[in-house]
């Protein structure tokens, strides 16, 4: 992930280098996300963080200046993970309507993702409020709209690029709230509401919002 907002949370704390740092960092942040999945990030406290991850506090904070770097750091990392997975089912396309089945399924390898790791949305739940990871959220969804309109492109007049690179960062960002959504209701209704938006995603939705911004 390149964001600027993303960039900044790594320049906030230490890099690993070798391994074994990587595998405790890993740690580090696993343990985090499992107890904000249990009581949310305003009762994160970094000893019982450290009591979970097996090392100590003060090898927490060789890492992470701060407990918001550490949640900082769990933003990051969970898109980074979705749009490695989003760019590894990516195939090439020859018709528009294959462009929009891909697209679907983007959304429907998004929705899995999070169906796989509950903890996810429960730690989105708890540090959105967050102005640094609204921000990483929001390239995110850019970084995602660059996939969507890169499927359509093609089959869409070049005078049309701006507007359709508009309407891909909108369906982006709708896409990760439908998603979010969908996870947080009883899976048979998250199911139907995945469905029903993966349905609004085809050339006649496309082309009433690039009509509208023609108007």
């Amino acid at each position: 992930m390149t964001s600027n907002a993303s960039s900044s949370a790594k320049k906030d704390r230490r890099q690993p280098t070798q391994r074994r740092s990587k595998e405790r960092v890993d740690s580090i942040l696993d343990a985090a996300k499992a107890l904000i999945s249990e009581k949310g990030s305003a009762q994160l406290k970094v000893h019982e963080i450290a009591s979970r991850a097996g090392v100590t506090a003060a090898s927490i904070y060789q890492y992470f200046p701060s407990k918001d770097s550490i949640t900082h750091a769990l933003a990051e990392q969970t898109f980074e993970r979705m749009q490695g997975q989003l760019l590894t089912n990516l195939p090439e396309v020859s018709t528009l309507d294959d462009a929009f089945a891909v697209l679907r399924e983007l959304v429907e390898s998004y929705y899995q993702i999070y169906l796989a790791d509950p903890a996810l949305y429960d730690v989105w739940v708890a540090i959105s409020a967050d102005k640094r990871v609204h921000d990483m959220d929001l390239q995110d969804s850019r970084h995602t709209a660059e996939l969507v309109v890169g499927c359509l492109k093609p089959f869409y007049p070049l005078e049309r690029a701006i507007e359709l690179s508009r309407v891909g960062f909108l369906l982006a960002h709708l896409s990760g709230s439908a998603v979010r959504m969908a996870v947080s209701v009883e899976p048979d209704e998250g199911r139907v509401l995945i469905d029903s938006f993966k349905g609004m995603i085809n050339p006649a939705f496309v082309e009433s919002m690039l009509s509208s911004e023609e108007s």
